[in-house]
């Protein structure tokens, strides 16, 4: 196990998964502690059930002793010699009673005065006075039998209940009272023979605090508690006077589980017999239980710690580690990097394979980068030279057509023109695509009808699709649509070269364009956003070709993602059609099957007030009513010269300037009579954007033409978007060079622009 995996940080795995393991434990020790809180608690309930059925057995047992005594005091009242005998022979007949009676004891006559002239419970009782006593008087007054105060017991004698009886003689008078004491025996049972646990404690005691019996035996008898009857006004206060249970401290400081239970006693007095006995007696078993709980899940944590800690190194973290290293290693550019976890399943085995997947794909885009490198230099060369080809068939082209309007259809050079303009033409179609290649065209769009420029792409399917493949057009599209209309083009042949491409034994290739209302409830669109509600033209480009399967599906418009195999594809075609798609504001989508062949559906938003702009765009220039002069920067003489004959004849006065610096000063110096500026880009000096930005700053207003050979994105936007601008692509016709003319002078701005796909 290396030593880096000992280290614990809350961000690792290793202590997340030890964090988690020990969560997972928290729902068993809080079920834990609540069950040894329920078993403390039936255990506390079972103890307190337990004592108070032993106290009331110690209650049955004294009311049945009371029952008894009073029996036997009403017996004992009828014998003549307690009634009326002398003290001698009371004693006698007490003696003689006492030996058929063993339950009671301090047997006592007291004489109408309250003298106690008979038995009591010890010698020094006899002629003690209790005339004054309120049971003496109560007793006087009455014929039942009355219960009197608890008398405590000591270390000879046991506790007592006295029981008096009034003694009357044959005439009804009263001749004194007959008390017999009823012995506690029960308490002796209830102390001795309960089996109570070490430390308990069992005592009967009156509501004045007086201690009458303790066990075990306590030099206290006969005395009062100090705070004994406080709690006898607390117990009063909680409801618990007849009975309860409560774990208190005792007024020895000690926490006890005590339970009482009353007793029957004298008016006017509450007695009870309690037992005190420590908690933890009844806490034993539950506490042995808790302590082998709580044993067990410890032991239960720490081993399932343990096989976490461990089986998160075998398990999770060696495969992590690997991951680790190949990724560090592929930062530290070592793009072969591989985590070698290919036999891997799970969630891991699918990190690993991304992992993989995305380092095969940054070294196979790192060889696209130096490839497409080599290209961006050919591309720089291509739109150097294609910058010069615009300029030479910017005079081809418009010289043809000057030459065509001054010669009729018969005259014999007129075929001949037209060969020139046709192959200038054809030249300009194969500048464009160097343009293209090198990324220096920019999208010029112009509202259209796709049903022409379908069937015209069509046509140029025969030189890219074999025979084996049929081709079918169906077009019934009556919309206008604002698209550049080459790379549209480009956009259907892409297409059909892949379709051609997926039917190697022959198949039908069928382009079909109709125009589509789209309800509510909209399409998907490959890139995931809805095609929205609205007019569309749904262009869609079908095969039969051996299909896709989804994954490819998912990438296809990916760069540089090609199924071909190295050499036979770029990847680009598809990318460049979403592309393309995406710049005019439509959608694509792709609907394939494996075996069952691919549809490819192009959706084009229709244009917005399309009539009235491809008129104005076709309506021809009638020429300016008054001469306008123009401020003409051409660096190239014969595009220089074919400018100023186009506009000459279009009833312009044109000043002419060979470069940026003299248009520059001859600006100056014709101040507010400049009418229009007409300014090539890519000038040595000083460039057309510079030169046009210069002269705006004297007069914001001025119309602006920019003639670029190769691409507008290099035009400062404060320029392009500036009202009274045009732009007009090299080659142009003398039509499109007028026309970007008027346009600038009448304020069309940046969506007047004027473009070779519109020639021939």
């Amino acid at each position: 196990m290396p030593g880096s995996s000992l280290r614990l940080s809350l961000s690792s795995l290793r202590t997340r998964l030890l964090l988690l393991v020990a969560a997972a434990y928290v729902p068993a020790a809080i079920l834990t502690v609540w069950t040894i809180r329920s078993d403390r608690e039936e255990a506390l309930a079972e103890e307190r059930a337990r004592l108070a059925r032993l106290l009331a057995q110690a209650d049955a047992d004294s009311a049945a002793a009371i029952v008894a005594g009073r029996r036997i005091v009403a017996t004992w009242a009828q014998v003549p010699d307690i009634v009326s005998g002398s003290s001698e022979s009371c004693d006698a007949a007490l003696a003689r009673l006492l030996r058929f009676a063993p339950m009671v004891a301090s047997p006592t006559r007291i004489n109408a005065r309250g003298i106690v002239d008979c038995g009591g419970r010890s010698p020094q009782s006899r002629g003690r006075d209790v005339s004054g006593t309120p049971i003496f008087n109560r007793l006087a007054g009455s014929d039942s039998v009355l219960l009197g105060p608890y008398l405590p017991a000591d270390s000879t004698r046991v506790a007592l209940l006295p029981i008096n009886m009034p003694l009357r003689d044959e005439q009804g008078r009263f001749t004194g009272v007959v008390s017999v004491g009823i012995r506690l025996d029960w308490f002796d049972r209830l102390a001795r023979n309960s089996d109570l646990p070490p430390g308990s404690l069992v005592t009967i005691a009156d509501s004045t605090g007086l201690l009458v019996a303790h066990f075990p035996s306590v030099p206290a008898l006969d005395t009062v508690r100090p705070g004994l009857n406080v709690r006898f006004r607390e117990d009063l206060e909680h409801g618990r006077e007849e009975r309860g249970s409560v774990v208190r401290t005792t007024l020895d400081g000690v926490e006890q589980l005590v339970s009482h239970e009353r007793l029957e006693s004298a008016p006017g007095t509450v007695v009870r017999v309690a037992v005190a006995m420590p908690p933890n007696v009844a806490f034993a078993e539950p506490n042995r239980r808790a302590r082998v709980r709580v044993a067990m899940l410890v032991a239960a944590v720490i081993v399932a710690l343990l096989v976490a800690w461990y089986g998160a190194h075998v398990v999770v973290l060696r495969d992590v580690e690997a991951i680790l290293g190949a990724t560090r290693r592929l930062g530290a550019g070592d793009l072969a990097a591989r985590t070698g976890l290919t036999d891997r399943t799970g969630e891991i085995g699918q990190l690993a394979e991304s992992f993989d997947t995305m380092a095969s794909q940054l070294e196979y885009r790192q060889d696209r980068m130096r490839h497409a490198e080599r290209l961006e230099s050919l591309g720089t060369l291509a739109g150097g030279v294609a910058h010069d080809f615009n300029n030479m068939l910017t005079a081809i082209v418009g010289s043809a057509d000057l030459a065509l309007e001054q010669c009729p259809p018969n005259h014999p050079a007129h075929d001949d023109l037209l060969t020139i303009k046709s192959s200038a033409n054809r030249s300009s179609s194969l500048t464009r695509q160097l343009l293209d290649f090198s990324r220096r065209t920019p999208l010029v769009s112009n509202p259209q009808c796709l049903h022409q420029l379908v069937h015209e792409a069509a046509s140029l399917l025969g030189r890219v699709v074999p025979a084996s493949v049929l081709v079918s057009v169906r077009t019934t599209s009556t919309r206008l649509t604002r698209i550049d209309a080459g790379r549209i083009e480009q956009a259907i042949v892409n297409l059909a070269v892949n379709a051609r491409d997926a039917m190697p034994d022959g198949g039908t290739l069928t382009i079909t364009l109709d125009d589509e209302d789209v309800a509510a409830t909209p399409d998907t669109a490959a890139d995931g956003s809805p095609v929205p509600p609205g007019h569309w033209l749904r262009l869609r480009v079908s095969d039969t070709g051996i299909g896709m399967s989804p994954e490819v599906q998912r990438r296809i418009f990916e760069p540089f993602f090609t199924t071909k195999a190295p050499g036979e594809g770029t990847g680009l075609g598809l990318a460049m059609v979403y592309g393309t798609v995406q710049q005019h504001g439509g959608h694509i989508q792709v609907n394939s099957v494996a075996g069952q062949g691919t549809t490819f559906t192009i959706w084009l938003p229709e244009a917005v007030h399309a009539e009235r702009a491809a008129d104005e765009l076709a309506a021809p220039v009638m020429g300016v009513a008054a001469p306008l002069r123009v401020l003409v920067a051409e660096d190239q003489p014969e595009v220089r010269s074919l400018i100023e004959r186009v506009l000459t004849r279009a009833g312009y006065a044109v000043v002419m300037a060979p470069e940026g610096h003299s248009a520059l000063a001859l600006g100056h110096e014709m101040g507010s009579t400049v009418g229009v500026l007409v300014t090539d880009y890519d000038m040595p000096g000083m460039r057309g954007d510079l030169l046009a930005v210069a002269l705006r700053a004297q007069r914001p207003e001025l119309p602006v033409v920019l003639m670029s050979g190769f691409a507008s994105e290099g035009w400062p936007a404060e320029l392009v978007n500036a009202p009274h601008t045009a732009l007009v692509e090299k080659p142009f016709t003398p039509q499109q060079l007028t026309q970007a003319v008027q346009a600038a002078c009448e304020g069309a701005a940046r969506d007047t622009v004027v473009t070779a796909a519109a020639t021939a």
